[in-house]
């Protein structure tokens, strides 16, 4: 296009302006291994998809699998920004990543786009004859700093929070984020620096639970940022997903559609995806399931043993995960205190309201979910930091909206809270030993001496998908809950109250099932000895035939009684301590 008119210029640029997609596609050529030399740099769906997003969003976290070209995606989408940005509002883009000579490579990818461009992107005389063709479009060149014609730079900076000084930054961008050393530390000096407007994008592939990445894109989720998650997986790629298949135990599937909606609908139904460029990475790995996981599967995964399985994390994670119906507002700080709800109370279910207590100035959150018993699936879930007695009045106000059973664990802290709601003559409170009697005793759980338990029931609970998880916050907070020195906790700078209320949750409706049962199995022995209970063999043969009235003996039999369901149940349960629970016994 150099031998274009002015007029047919002016309109090349017009459009080479509004969409960054159309010049990337038209006048850029990248390298592509699998055929082995410089191809057109035709974008596919997902990197279209990726530059959309830079566009529309001030912050992205990009997750990507190895060999994705995310980078050279974004390489590509800066060089154009820069090229076709006003001299008098150019860009600075400032590259950091985990060592210098990465973020050098980095800025080197960017200029060497910047050159495939045509030479009337930079004005009548850099085009118009041979000469001019020949002059450079660099104010500055080194392998640390490029400066453009039109003021545009291009930094390469080392991981120091100094080496930020003197820059106003329009775009930041952490390459390979995860790896970045004091990346947290780091990261804060940086965003400090961003100019009015200014963007940053974090792109990497997992390495475990890092103080940067991993927390951007874990607060991400839970829509504690302002960052826009954007989430590649090799499957997507037209590179490596040729002859992709489908396998779920004896199950295979040749995938026919190669649409993104027919991917994500094999992977909620608890397919995994495979082709012969994955297998073939998978044996480059020695197939090492961690490295697989994060470098191929793009999967966070701890570097100590996690409690839960990556594999059943991912199953809830897919096939239970939902996004809120309704988010209530009414005791949000400006951080936390968010009530995620997934479904309203329905009449004839019983619902269980667990809660773990925190003092409201740490760095641990007071959580309650509701479970919603009838059909085991999570249907509330508060997390804030909030004191102990107001949270109190939180568990109040939707424990009587739920009707729940609520239980609140008892240690520390936890008996404000307790003690608030006594005050408040909550109705339906639980108490650790059912069989003495409540009178005089205070309520709550103690999860001393049963924590190990507890949290064995919450695996299988989790590993055999009894319970429904509806919480992403649950499902970040199993990511991160690790066998510590043989027991489990938390990974440092992480939480697991979450996780914990819904452990309690589950361990009191298994104890109390148990209770239960027993008490089910000694009413039906009773039931059982008053058909049974007389060795006169007349009386045997008139009463075996039905129940009969005293004044109606020797006549035919009425029948079995039909006890009214309510009778029934007062018959297993005479003081109604477990009234909350029969529903179960269906």
């Amino acid at each position: 296009m150099e031998s274009l008119t002015t007029n047919e210029i002016l309109a090349e640029f017009g459009k080479c302006l509004l969409d960054p997609k159309y010049v990337i596609e038209t006048y850029l050529k990248t390298f592509d291994k699998t055929q082995e030399g410089f191809v057109p740099f035709k974008l596919f769906i997902r990197q279209r998809y990726i530059i959309d997003c830079y566009e529309k969003h001030r912050f992205n976290v990009v997750t990507k699998p190895r060999q994705a070209g995310i980078s050279t995606t974004t390489q590509a989408y800066t060089a154009v920004k820069c090229a076709f940005s006003d001299a008098n509002n150019p860009e600075t883009i400032v590259v950091i990543a985990n060592k210098l000579n990465l973020a050098k490579k980095f800025t080197k990818g960017i200029k060497d786009y910047l050159l495939q461009l045509p030479r009337w992107v930079w004005g009548p005389g850099y085009y118009e004859n041979e000469k001019n063709r020949e002059k450079s479009i660099f104010v500055k060149d080194s392998q640390i700093e490029i400066e453009l014609i039109n003021g545009s730079k291009i930094i390469a900076v080392a991981t120091s929070v100094d080496a930020l000084r003197g820059y106003t930054p329009t775009f930041l961008i952490f390459d390979e984020a995860a790896f970045i050393d004091n990346g947290a530390e780091l990261y804060s000096a940086a965003v400090t620096s961003l100019g009015t407007g200014g963007k940053c994008i974090l792109i990497s592939t997992p390495n475990g639970f890092d103080s940067l990445y991993y927390k951007t894109y874990e607060q991400a989720e839970k829509g504690e940022n302002d960052y826009n998650i954007i989430e590649l997986k090799w499957y997507q790629d037209p590179r490596y997903n040729k002859r992709l298949q489908w396998l779920k135990d004896d199950d295979i599937i040749d995938e026919e559609l190669f649409t993104l909606e027919s991917f994500e609908q094999r992977i909620r139904d608890g397919y995994k995806p495979t082709s012969p460029w994955y297998r073939d990475m998978c044996k480059g790995m020695n197939n090492d399931k961690k490295r697989i996981a994060q470098e191929l599967d793009v999967s966070f995964l701890g570097s100590g043993g996690n409690v839960i399985d990556d594999e059943w994390i991912n199953m809830h994670d897919n096939l239970n995960v939902l996004k809120p119906k309704y988010v209530d507002e009414t005791y949000f700080d400006g951080n936390s205190g968010l009530v995620w709800i997934w479904d309203e109370p329905v009449v004839g279910h019983e619902y269980l309201l667990s809660a773990d207590v925190s003092r409201g100035d740490s760095t641990d959150f007071s959580v309650f979910t509701i479970i919603d018993f009838t059909t085991m699936e999570q249907v509330v879930e508060y997390q804030g930091k909030i004191p102990p007695d107001l949270f109190a009045e939180v568990i109040n106000t939707y424990g009587l909206k739920y009707n729940a059973y609520v239980v609140v664990d008892n240690i520390g802290v936890g008996n404000t809270t307790i003690s608030k709601l006594v005050e408040l003559k909550y109705p339906n409170l639980h108490y650790d030993d059912q069989k003495v009697g409540n009178k005089g005793k205070t309520p709550g759980f103690n999860i001393n001496g049963v924590r190990l338990q507890l949290i064995s029931n919450l695996e299988v609970n989790i590993r055999n998908n009894t319970i429904k998880i509806r919480s992403k916050r649950i499902i970040n907070e199993m990511k991160t809950y690790i066998y510590k020195n043989g027991r489990p906790d938390h990974i440092d700078g992480y939480n697991d109250d979450c996780l914990i209320s819904l452990g309690m949750a589950l361990w009191v409706l298994e104890s109390s099932f148990k209770k239960l049962k027993k008490l089910e199995s000694q009413s039906k022995a009773i039931l059982s000895s008053w058909g049974s209970g007389s060795n006169n063999t007349k009386t045997n043969n008139i009463y075996n035939s039905g129940f009969v009235p005293k004044n109606s003996r020797g006549k035919v039999s009425t029948g079995k009684p039909n006890f009214n369901p309510v009778v029934s149940k007062n018959m297993q349960d005479p003081k109604g301590e477990y009234l909350w629970l029969f529903s179960g016994l269906k």
